[in-house]
């Protein structure tokens, strides 16, 4: 038996060391998988997203539960320990991430008194919720969850799953015999109201230790009565009558208007309260979907209007590197949303706000890595996604160690912060449509040569604008492929030639001007581990978060005939004297000297001012390829102020833009 144990450990050992040396380990945080930094250590230490200041999009909703990345149950983490670091991550996470403030589950505000010490952890999170008014706030609410006999009633579960109810209450074959015992289309209002009324306790509960609004509320969406087969319902004597007594001819219709009807009665039960009239509420999993969903028409009324807008909420789960393409059961790739969003965008929908989860296995090795996920939700964004339900699944103990799974916090947001660069066009623009008129979600390539890459295309309601993301998706994590490719893609009787990257590219393109203007809104970005990341921080000179005037921005590129090669192409800014650029940084840099750098690509000898604050700083003569060097005094406070580039000559040509610890010039190789 020993002899049998220490094989076992022994290969055990061999099959670890074997992954350890197929698996790119850039693509993991230093460490993995023994000796990994704690998740707190690590998001602290990631590159900020470079949000633009003043955007609009709704803020990411955290569906990770902050308690199992804080380390519950995790070996030797006290719950005390676990509710402290629960705290600092979400705070991180809300101040420097886009994030709600989140109270996950307030179906288990049962007691008043919990919810009001912070030393548990609802009581910590209101705390935290308190401390922060001006950011919003959400909640999660699960129906099947509920506890009624620690609200007071006489039963053990909500009425939506009790087996106790009559007979007529649930789904029976012409006969009048129950086939299972599951609720109906049928079924009494009552039983839902009352289910309402229940949440609607939890809800006052943890509204008493509030002293600020919540924003959004969540409910997981999976309760029964669920889609069903039109032979099983057709069947059902008491559905036959409703649906009748409706005047609905469709079975389908039926079944998603009664969904409907039946979440209305559940949810006004809370969302009447006075606290909760300026609340969002939103339901896990209404779609368009290929299959097995409700009509998307009749059910998405079931949630809020959001800004006049009504939000999908599908799921997103691809789990493994080579389902990112369709679907395997529950795992949902690219194809389901490519199929669901067609159709609430031909209903009017322009946005929608997915649930994801790059995979939650205990071996970190099989989900999809950081650069693969951040170049699917670019894509993502093009198409309409506003904001995230960043989600992942610690089913049982052991859990996963929240070092190996921290990364999915903050790859939401680097796609969501690239969105606030071309907001103008998400708001005011759609996916173009083909010769039939259908959405184009995913841009057609060579199916046989290309299904590698994807495409999504973003075209601008009145303007010739459009936004191009790109990229190039491994199909396992040992795969050795080049980590970019070029491809070709068609807008009007013209092709362009771009670079699609493993962690995704993404272009702004504006035809209504010659030459065109083309370039990368995400160049700075990489495939690794985001622990990896580079840690000078480098800006792109047309990306800039304000300006003053009409600044040139000039694009070079290759063309022959009707092909425009742009996987080359620079772009570069030209001011006048006295126009600036400004760029807010936050900035990571640890040294004692901050240098700022500027690349120029004038030909013409130009002087200039850098102004951060009251503090300001000249360089003289520079010109075509050279770098002019600022060094910033620690006094000032580079990371929460505006950085100014003033020009004092005409033709000032700035390309890039660098903030370094180091006085050398940044080695732009592969960048």
């Amino acid at each position: 038996m020993i002899k049998s144990l220490a094989s076992s450990c022994l290969l055990l050992l061999l099959f670890t060391k074997a992954l350890s040396q197929s698996i790119d380990t850039l693509e993991f945080q230093p460490g993995y998988p023994d000796h990994s930094p704690s998740a707190l250590t690590q998001l602290k230490s990631f590159p900020y997203p470079r949000y633009k200041q003043g955007n609009d999009l709704i803020r990411l909703f955290n569906w990770m539960n902050p308690l199992y990345m804080g380390g519950k149950g995790q070996l030797g983490i006290s719950k005390k320990l676990a509710i402290e670091t629960a705290v600092f991550l979400q705070e991180e996470l809300i101040l420097h991430w886009n994030y709600f403030i989140f109270i996950p589950n307030s179906t288990f505000a049962l007691d008043r008194n919990a919810v009001k010490d912070p030393s548990t952890p609802i009581g910590s999170f209101v705390k935290l919720a308190n401390k922060y008014p001006e950011i919003p706030l959400g909640t999660t609410i699960f129906w099947m969850q509920l506890q009624p006999k620690k609200l007071g009633y006489n039963q053990d579960k909500p009425n939506i799953l009790l087996t106790t109810h009559p007979d007529k209450y649930y789904v029976k074959d012409n006969s009048g015999s129950v086939i299972k015992r599951r609720l109906n289309f049928a079924a009494p209002d009552s039983l839902f109201i009352d289910d309402g009324k229940m949440q609607r306790q939890c809800l006052e509960n943890l509204l008493s230790g509030l002293t600020r609004p919540i924003t959004m509320i969540n409910e997981n969406g999976e309760e029964p009565p669920g889609v069903m087969p039109e032979g099983m319902m057709s069947e059902d004597s008491d559905m036959i009558a409703d649906k009748k007594k409706l005047g609905i001819v469709s079975w389908h219709i039926y079944a998603s208007e009664k969904k409907k009807h039946f979440r209305q009665l559940y949810s006004s039960q809370f969302m009447q309260l006075p606290e909760l009239k300026n609340t969002w509420f939103t339901v896990y999993c209404l779609e368009g979907g290929p299959i097995n969903r409700f009509d998307w028409n009749s059910t998405k009324k079931t949630c809020s209007l959001i800004k006049g807008n009504y939000y999908s909420t599908p799921d997103f789960y691809p789990r493994y590197p080579n389902n990112w393409r369709t679907w395997k059961g529950a795992w949902h790739g690219w194809k389901w949303i490519n199929d669901g969003r067609k159709i609430e965008i031909k209903n009017g929908d322009r946005f929608f706000s997915p649930f994801i989860a790059a995979g939650w296995s205990k071996n970190a090795s099989e989900d999809m890595r950081p650069g693969q996920w951040l170049g699917l939700l670019k894509c993502m964004s093009v198409i309409g996604a506003e904001f995230y339900y960043v989600a992942y699944f610690n089913l049982k103990a052991p859990f996963t160690k929240p070092s190996d799974y921290v990364w999915q916090a903050v790859i939401p947001a680097y796609a969501q912060a690239i969105t606030t660069r071309y907001e103008d066009i998400f708001r005011n623009g759609n996916v173009m449509k083909d010769e039939k008129g259908e959405p184009v979600v995913t841009y057609p390539l060579n199916d046989k040569t290309e299904r590698d890459i994807l495409v999504s295309v973003r075209k601008h309601n009145t303007k010739e604008q459009y936004i191009i993301a790109a990229t190039l998706q491994p199909e396992s994590n040992t795969e050795r492929i080049a980590l970019k490719r070029q491809t070709e893609i068609g807008i009007a009787d013209e092709k362009y030639i771009i670079d699609a990257r493993r962690q995704g590219s993404v272009y702004f393109l504006d035809r209504s001007v010659k030459p065109y203007i083309f370039y990368q809104l995400d160049r700075w970005h990489q495939y690794e581990h985001p622990m990896r990341w580079r840690k000078e921080q480098i800006y792109e000179a047309e990306v800039n978060d304000t300006s003053s005037g009409d600044i040139k921005v000039v694009s070079a590129y290759k063309t022959e005939g009707k092909t425009l090669d742009f996987s080359l192409s620079e772009t570069i800014l030209l001011m006048n004297k006295s126009q600036w650029i400004g760029f807010y940084p936050d900035l990571k840099i640890s040294g004692e000297k901050i240098y700022l750098k500027i690349l120029f690509r004038s030909d013409v000898n130009v002087n200039g001012t850098v102004a951060i604050g009251d503090w300001k700083a000249t360089f003289k003569n520079m010109k075509q390829n050279h770098w002019a060097t600022v060094e910033i005094p620690a006094s000032v406070k580079v990371g929460n102020q505006l950085i100014k580039i003033i020009s004092d000559s005409n033709w000032m040509a700035i390309d890039k833009i660098c903030l370094t610890e180091k006085d050398t010039d940044p080695d732009l190789q592969g960048y």
